[in-house]
């Protein structure tokens, strides 16, 4: 509008004779301005207005390692040579335990090692002698006429007897207690000097219980203590089952005078349950012998149960408790 001054500074009116300025240019700017003759160029700036290159980071030449402190590879030469034989001690250590451990169970494997086991001698197992004896008992002399009995057999000495046949292997009877030891120049009695014989026996609730006797036949005294070995045989000599076990009961030495008798007593069942045929012939070996004696006699073996007992004084047999 004419005749109002204007915004612009100066109050330079808007009028139709008033110079216009140019788009573009302006008043020479002052000292430090843009366009000013003192105004210095920042070098990398793209505007001219001074704002730093994003880059020139990055053509610029990179700086230069530093170099390493005096000493630094000798220091890391010795400390790996210190780890190399550090190393290669605990790796010989561990060598030497490995092969000492070897040598040691190879060694353990030859002898057998503490735990082996080591069984008793072939002749003990065929030996039927008995513990240690405890009392001296003397068996009463037999009646020189009138004796009633099954008829008696010599002695028929044979080869030493197997480990099956030799006996019971099981324990469970023990010496009595403060016994004496058999009288001086007793010997044990050897199958020679014995005869053998089922005498009589006794039954109750279906167990049956005959007497084994031994008779000294020799002119010498002599001792017997502990179980004798028992075995069936049929006509033919051949073994019916096993041998019997022992029934546990304590025991004592007893002395044979010339005809004296020591007995046990030989507990079987009724037939019942599964019975072997019965015997013809009956095989005892006397304590600590390895001959036998056999004679005629009639056992049978049902249900697995043929047991003795050891010997005693007299004919009467030791009967279980």
């Amino acid at each position: 509008m004419t005749g109002f001054p204007d915004d612009r500074p100066g109050g330079v009116p808007d009028g139709p004779g008033a110079p216009r300025v140019p788009d573009g240019t302006g008043s020479p700017g002052g000292p430090g301005g843009p366009g000013a003759a003192g105004s210095p160029e920042v070098p990398g700036s793209l505007d001219g207005a001074g704002s730093p290159d994003p880059l020139e980071p990055l053509l610029r030449h990179p700086a230069p390692f530093l170099p390493a402190p005096p000493g630094s590879f000798e220091r890391i030469r010795r400390k790996a040579a210190r780890r190399r034989r550090a190393r290669a001690a605990v790796g010989g250590s561990a060598a030497v335990a490995v092969i000492a451990g070897a040598f040691y169970l190879a060694g353990s494997l030859h002898t057998g090692g503490g735990d082996e086991v080591v069984g008793p001698p072939a002749s003990s197992l065929r030996s039927t002698s008995a513990p240690a004896p405890t009392r001296t008992t003397t068996a009463p002399q037999a009646p020189e006429s009138g004796t009633t009995g099954s008829p008696q057999t010599r002695p028929t000495p044979l080869a030493p007897a197997p480990t099956t046949t030799a006996g019971p292997t099981s324990t469970g009877s023990t010496p009595s207690a403060g016994a004496t030891a058999p009288p001086a120049g007793t010997p044990m009695c050897t199958a020679g000097q014995l005869s053998a014989e089922l005498s009589g026996g006794d039954a109750g609730a279906g167990n049956l219980y005959s007497y084994l006797v031994f008779t000294n036949t020799s002119k010498t005294a002599c001792h017997l203590a502990g179980f004798p070995g028992l075995s069936l045989l049929d006509a033919d000599g051949k073994q019916i089952g096993d041998p019997a076990t022992r029934e546990p009961v304590d025991y004592s030495v007893v002395v044979l005078k010339p005809g004296g008798n020591a007995s046990d007593t030989v507990h079987t069942i009724n037939h019942q349950g599964t019975c072997l045929p019965t015997s013809a012939q009956v095989r005892v070996y006397p304590p600590g012998s390895r001959a036998s004696l056999v004679f005629p006699g009639q056992l049978t073996n049902c249900d697995n149960l043929l047991a003795i007992t050891p010997l005693t004084a007299g004919r009467t047999g030791n009967p279980p408790s």
